[in-house]
């Protein structure tokens, strides 16, 4: 009868060592690579680039926006934002800021922006999907 009772005490911690393994194992396949990235250029009206000019990321959840990285283009007015945002950001809005004080250099000369996406014009400024990179690029359009 002990041996029984040895047999099926084995036999259950194996059950539940393998039940906790499997559940492991999935946890680890089903994570999610969140890495965004957002890349691309600023431009003038005549392609030149325009340096030293900020550009923000939003994680967006519902109706409210955080602020989770901003960055500002190189001399060839290019910039580029790596995030790994949390989980609780459906997606990432990126903003070319117009106020003179998270912008003075867009303030100062420029009235708005012409935005493609991925190389194709677009209207529907500026989504970028969790977990992909994505290319917007801005021609800024002079005061």
């Amino acid at each position: 009868m002990q041996s029984i009772l040895t047999i099926s005490v084995k036999v259950v911690f194996h059950v539940i060592a393998h039940f906790i393994m499997i559940i492991q194992l999935n946890s680890c396949f089903l994570k999610q690579d969140r890495t965004t990235t957002v890349y691309g250029t600023i431009t003038d009206q005549n392609g030149e680039p325009v340096d030293s000019i900020m550009v923000i990321a939003r994680g967006k959840r519902g109706f409210s926006f955080e602020t989770l990285k901003q960055t500002y283009t190189n001399g060839e007015g290019c910039y580029e934002i790596l995030i790994d945002p949390p989980k609780k950001f459906d997606f990432i809005d990126i903003s070319v800021p117009f106020l003179l004080i998270e912008n003075p250099k867009f303030f100062k000369y420029y009235t708005g922006k012409k935005t493609r996406k991925d190389d194709e014009k677009t209207s529907n400024c500026c989504i970028a999907p969790i977990g992909e990179k994505t290319k917007y690029d801005f021609q800024l359009i002079p005061k």
